[in-house]
């Protein structure tokens, strides 16, 4: 039976933005914060597959600024985070959670390194390969978890180990970044191959001596951050203002590839990295047609799908080997087998400037959410926000837009200069460009109002913040 175990944290990796599960996906809510399978998120999956060895007390998410202030803000405000105020791969996320954990706690404790947001489905088979992994980690080896592969499959890094000695966890030979078709297929036919999976157990003192040797670049920014949080300074300050320093590597380019104590433990766990619609449909619960349907879908004689309904009634007929995924701002179809090339699309969709990559129609944010209704090029745009009891929005200004509130349903309190005022229902107010103003709710039931904005322009990042309550003042 499992047990939780002593001086052991998890440390998961979630700042990766949303393209291969596009449209669904997007770059202020990527995957990881999204339901694709049972009731959990693929983050909070991650998480309470832990319990009992690793209690939720001693897990920590990694993952940016941006996320954490904003639509994934409500999955992440209970737990212990690592904010990055830059992207800068996982090598410098790694060493500063390792080096972090070890000065707070004044032990070395054992990692487990998880990305956020991969699926699996047998989680006792997980639980015994962590135990297994732990007990090389206790030995001063790198661990990293390889899937045994069940095809020649490309989308995957390999990893080959050293089989000949009888042992759970068996030293690695050498990495292969993704391979063609040729070579996967020689590696299959030739034995000792695995899966990269990016999930790895160590002690945080033996990373942080393999990242001192093989990444000198990253080290010295290292050290000067540590030397800060431990005379005091705030670490997560320390970190905002010092991350960006650290050069951009991955943990496997970085150390494991030139590392001599890696050591591979063979998993066999239901895993998958959901890294595609055909995926999610490889793990999705299907009906006597092979269709994988969820939210508000008719089929009629269809056959082996993927149809998937967020916001309307979505009907189909005689479709075989498709993806359908429909949101309120966009539809995707593909032939199954060719999602993939989702990238292609984001790609054209940055190119031409348009946000549907960036965010959804509704739009989360820590004191409630916004839904654009209308948006148009001659100067106005309409919004719905609902404002949480007891939230309220930055106080702030634009210098390009006046606001228009209506209040449709609760009482706002409003800050408008020097004013601060009370809007009910079937009132409203005025908000002139330049004004400093603030928006909160006050009362017991969600605020719900209607804002028409009018300028010249109508972006998001057109906000100065005065004062916030979630952290982003002065952005």
């Amino acid at each position: 039976m499992s047990q939780e175990v002593n001086n052991t944290v998890a440390v998961i990796l979630a700042g990766g933005s949303g393209t291969r599960l596009w449209p669904l996906s997007r770059q202020q809510l990527p995957k990881q914060f999204l339901n694709l399978k049972g009731d959990e998120t693929l983050l909070g999956g991650t998480i309470s597959r832990l319990h009992p060895l690793i209690s939720e007390e001693d897990v920590w998410v990694v993952t940016s600024e941006a996320l954490a202030t904003g639509e994934a803000y409500a999955a992440l405000n209970e737990l212990n985070t690592i904010l990055e105020p830059v992207g800068r791969n996982t090598a410098p996320a790694i060493a500063v959670a390792a080096a972090l954990l070890m000065d707070r706690s004044g032990s070395d404790p054992t990692m487990l390194v998880l990305p956020a947001d991969h699926l699996i489905q047998d989680v006792e088979g997980f639980h015994d390969c962590l135990n297994r992994a732990m007990g090389a980690a206790e030995k001063g080896a790198l661990v990293t978890f390889g899937i045994e592969p069940t095809r020649p499959d490309t989308g995957f890094g390999y990893i080959q180990v050293d089989q000949e000695r009888e042992t759970e966890a068996f030293p690695v030979i050498r990495f292969t970044e993704k391979p063609d078709l040729k070579t996967a297929e020689s590696f299959l036919a030739e034995g000792g191959y695995y899966w990269n999976s990016g999930m790895f157990v160590w002690k945080a003192s033996t990373i942080l001596d393999e990242i001192k040797l093989h990444l000198p670049d990253l080290w010295p920014v290292l050290e000067t951050m540590r030397d800060k949080w431990q005379q005091g300074e705030a670490w997560q300050e320390v970190i905002r203002h010092g991350f960006a320093d650290m050069p951009s590597i991955s943990i496997d380019y970085g150390v494991m590839e030139k590392s001599d104590r890696v050591v591979l433990v063979p998993c066999d766990i239901g895993w998958s990295d959901v890294g595609s619609w055909d995926a999610v449909y490889d793990i999705s619960d299907r009906d006597e047609n092979g269709n994988a349907l969820a939210g508000d879908v008719l089929s009629f004689d269809c056959k082996n799908s993927l149809i998937r309904s967020e916001s309307k009634l979505l009907a189909a007929v005689n479709l075989e080997d498709v993806i359908v995924v429909e949101t309120p701002d966009a539809i995707l179809l593909s032939r199954r087998g060719e999602s993939q090339r989702v990238r292609e699309i984001v790609d054209v969709i940055k190119a031409r400037g348009s946000r549907e990559h960036i965010e959804h129609r509704t739009v989360l944010r820590p004191w409630g959410s916004y839904t654009v209704l209308e948006d148009h090029l001659s100067g106005y745009k309409l919004k719905k926000i609902e404002v949480n009891p007891g939230a309220s929005l930055s106080l702030q200004s634009h210098r390009q837009r006046s606001e228009h509130w209506v209040v449709v349903s609760g009482t706002a309190t409003v800050t408008r200069g020097e004013e601060v005022f009370t809007v009910s229902v079937n009132e409203s107010t005025f908000i002139p460009i330049g004004e400093k103003h603030r928006l909160a709710n006050d009362g017991a039931e969600p605020l719900q109002i209607v804002e028409v904005q009018v300028g010249d322009y109508l972006g998001e990042d057109d906000i100065e913040r005065f004062d916030d309550d979630y952290g982003r003042s002065g952005e």
